[in-house]
């Protein structure tokens, strides 16, 4: 039986919820130091780790852990077995989360482990945007001599050099497999993200596309990169933003888009909209409906020359005025704050056909046809009508069966099968990509 005094929670715990059937693993670290507790939370399948908790508080055998800035909330005591049985709340709803001594180790068999068979360099260099520091991983096939190199152009949201998201590190295990087969690759952390300096709520389009020039500028006075043979492979928005680097530059030599968008922005998330809602069981009527409360927003974004904060006080008061107390205020500001950010609504206002229709270069173009954030029927057609417009007639559009937009074997290519799945990167995209990109080369 426990004692009344306070028991020492310290330590590494690891629990599992289950939400509407999809499994996540969760872990939390605390520690203590007199008195004091501090908390982190990881939920590696989501690619969040090291949340720090605003408080913890412990009371005999009960602990309350409070992250803020999640607006999430753990609830425990400890049993006679020495584990915690408790919710967790998000949003006011509890759901049964009990902890046990121990930490979270995802199944990533694709990942590469040190000692590396390569030469591998940390790099800095300075965006000519605004003069601020980007760090990222060169690596080489030998650490002397001359090759060819790839620049990997991340997609949406912040990402590091590793792509780390859902548990899943896709550019390292691409970069890896790249520079087995000779090929020498640059992998960058984002502005604001893990080494790089600068912010990445400001980031659009535009400031990806000079800091990925920027990139190349500097590598390619390297002794060791042949800067004849210099590609981009751009994934997901990435793939908008190596297209325009490449329509204003002549040192790049070829492109790969994964899963990269051939439509105009706003059509392309309506349609990622209306696949994730038809995924999750909605009817036609729903996903009309959740059309209809988008679309008129995005039109705002496209036409409207209007400072962030401007632009967000215009949604609001369309949406105030066409549906009133029936739009809820703290759904309402969720929605407009996603897609004013800097890198959403450009997005909106994007045309991959702009830049498309320039590039005479050497183009592959892949994507899965489970992918549920770029359609790949529409998207490539569009890619291909683009290039074809430009005259370009070396150019190659795979639709790669059952793989997501993450390039992963997949079901039903869902957002909750990301992290489900083990498998990173699938090997017969790695080989399809790998054995272009060597003929492009050779």
């Amino acid at each position: 039986m426990y004692s009344s005094y306070a028991q020492d929670f310290s330590g590494d715990w690891k629990g599992t919820v289950d939400i509407r059937g999809s499994k996540l693993d969760i872990a939390f670290h605390i520690e203590k130091v007199d008195t004091i507790y501090t908390t982190t939370l990881d939920i590696p399948a989501q690619g969040l780790n090291g949340a720090k908790a605003s408080n913890t508080k412990v009371d005999n055998t009960s602990v309350i852990i409070i992250f803020s800035d999640l607006k999430l909330t753990y609830e425990g005591s400890l049993n006679y077995n020495g584990e915690i049985i408790g919710n967790m709340k998000q949003g006011g709803f509890p759901i049964p989360l009990n902890l046990k001594r121990g930490t979270v180790i995802l199944k990533r068999p694709q990942e590469p482990k040190p000692p590396f068979n390569y030469y591998s360099e940390e790099i800095t260099f300075v965006s000519d945007a605004d003069n601020v520091s980007l760090k990222g991983t060169l690596t080489l096939p030998e650490k002397d001599g001359q090759f060819p190199l790839v620049i990997i152009v991340s997609g949406s949201g912040p990402q590091n050099r590793d792509g780390d998201m859902f548990g899943h590190k896709p550019y390292l295990v691409l970069a890896d497999h790249l520079t087995k087969n000779g090929i020498a690759v640059f992998r960058f952390d984002e502005r604001g993200v893990g080494e790089s300096g600068g912010d990445f709520s400001k980031v659009t389009i535009e400031l990806s596309s000079l800091d990925v020039k920027s990139a190349m500028d500097f590598l390619k006075e390297r002794r060791e990169i042949n800067n004849a043979k210099i590609g981009l492979i751009g994934h997901s928005i990435g793939g908008i933003v190596a297209p325009k680097v490449a329509s204003e530059n002549k040192k790049i030599s070829f492109l790969v888009l994964l899963a990269a968008p051939g439509v105009p922005g706003d059509q392309l998330m309506l349609s990622q909209k209306a696949a994730f809602e038809k995924d999750m069981g909605f009817n036609e009527l729903q996903i009309q409906q959740g059309q209809k409360l988008v679309e008129k927003a995005y039109d705002i974004i496209k036409e409207a020359k209007l400072d962030n904060q401007s632009l967000k006080d215009s949604i609001h008061s369309y949406y105030k005025n066409k549906y009133g107390n029936l739009f809820p205020e703290n759904q309402r500001k969720a929605l407009v704050n996603q897609i004013t950010s800097y890198e959403v609504a450009s997005f909106i206002r994007s045309r991959p056909s702009e830049y498309l229709e320039k590039i005479k270069i050497p183009v592959l173009a892949l994507n899965g046809d489970k992918d549920l954030q770029v359609l790949p029927k529409e998207n490539l057609a569009a890619i291909k009508a683009a290039l074809d417009k430009a005259g370009n007639a070396n150019v190659e559009i795979m639709e790669l069966k059952s793989l997501n937009h993450l390039f992963q074997e997949a079901t039903r290519g869902s957002l909750g099968e990301y992290s489900e799945i083990e498998q990173t990167f699938s090997p017969i995209a790695l080989d399809v990509l790998t054995a272009w990109i060597k003929e492009q080369v050779k």
